[in-house]
């Protein structure tokens, strides 16, 4: 969540960063009122052995890959954002008496300890208001409620400022995307978002998120302790390849949904075509036990209200570039389902970089103040 609430950026050159398990997405621009003007987005590998779910674990390997980056591209500006996810953050949804912020926080104060029972002390507790609801005639909040352990954060602050820039706000993966639906950045265009229930994927290395949002409101998001890292891993067991080869494997299919036409009789298991074929077998296999995980949390959706149906599924993130993913999943689903391959109100006019904007959607979301 914000660190610093009311914060003023517009206008402001800013570096936001989004630092994962395989890698690093950078963005480098102006939020606006109402949009962001990008002069550079980049992507670049995070060193093996630095980062693990969500903990930086090599500091110093980790500023150096980072600061040669902002070296070579000649970055000014100080001020730094940065955006997270963790298994270790816990968010919870509570439902409180319609009152004004601070009258809120301190009723969360009092409450909170019944929501998390965790030690407040060893937590960055931080809430915010996501509608205003009616229960019963008696107007309510629905606030969320975030905890991020201190040590965790602390990291990233620490890292930022090794890096010689000013460490300004702190996000979390689910409110950067909440901004971003929530705001007028259209996604794909599509002017109807804000008219039905949406699941947006996060397709990390590392991780899964699920969020979902009910015309244009945050509902919930879940966590999944997997991502396209199952797939390489699988991959180096069944194929006894190494990671790097893995990699290549995966990024090399045409198409998830591709069908190969082998003859009755005999195969050769080092024919390339059916080389091609088991690689293919391992990564959907792979991908189902995704779909069983999702489908879970649909349907857990799909059973807090009468009427709850999932109309359109949005992927991002680097691993939902994974060819045929979408069709894929579209097919597992019968939901309509695209990549997020573009925003309006991002000015890329000034844009240094990779093309596809998919891949720094927590980057560019965690920009946006309101």
């Amino acid at each position: 969540m914000n660190r610093h609430k009311g914060l003023k950026l517009a206008g402001k050159e800013v570096i936001s960063l989004d630092i994962g398990q395989h890698s690093i997405q950078m963005v480098v621009g102006k939020p606006n009122t109402g949009s962001i003007d990008v002069k550079h987005a980049i992507s670049l590998r995070t060193p093996k052995g630095c980062y693990e779910k969500g903990r930086i674990t090599d500091m110093e390997t980790l500023k150096t890959s980072i600061g040669t980056t902002l070296d070579s591209l000649k970055i000014r500006t100080k001020t730094a954002l940065c955006v997270v996810e963790s298994n270790e953050i816990i968010t919870r949804e509570v439902l409180l008496p319609a009152a004004e912020e601070e009258q809120i926080e301190k009723m969360l104060a009092f409450e909170i300890q019944q929501y998390m029972p965790i030690e407040l002390s060893d937590y960055m507790v931080q809430s915010k208001v996501l509608e205003e609801v009616m229960e019963n005639g008696v107007a309510k909040s629905r606030v969320l409620v975030t905890a991020v352990p201190k040590d965790l954060s602390r990291s990233y602050f620490e890292l930022i400022k090794s890096l010689n820039l000013h460490p300004t706000v702190f996000d979390i993966e689910s409110n950067a995307l909440d901004k971003l639906i929530s705001s007028n950045f259209l996604v794909n265009g599509d002017s109807s978002i804000k008219d039905h229930a949406i699941a947006v994927l996060d397709i990390g290395y590392s991780h899964l998120n699920v969020i979902v949002f009910e015309k244009g409101h945050y509902k919930f998001n879940r966590f999944i302790g997997q991502g396209s890292q199952s797939i390489d891993q699988n991959l180096v067991s069944f194929m006894d390849v190494s990671f790097d080869e893995a990699e290549k494997m995966k990024s090399d299919i045409a198409h998830l949904n591709k069908e190969f036409e082998l003859p009755d009789e005999f195969i050769d298991p080092v024919d390339p075509q059916a080389q091609k074929m088991r690689v293919l077998n391992i990564v959907r296999n792979t991908v189902d036990s995704w779909v069983d995980d999702i489908d879970r949390i649909f349907k857990y959706y799909t059973t807090r209200g009468m009427g709850n149906t999932i109309e359109q599924i949005y992927l991002y993130g680097g691993s939902s570039q994974l060819k045929g993913l979408d069709a894929y999943l579209q097919d597992a689903f019968g939901i309509p389902t695209s990549c997020i391959s573009s925003l309006t109100n991002v000015n890329i006019s000034q844009y240094t970089g990779e093309a596809a904007l998919g891949s720094y959607i927590n980057a560019l979301g965690t920009m946006i103040r309101r």
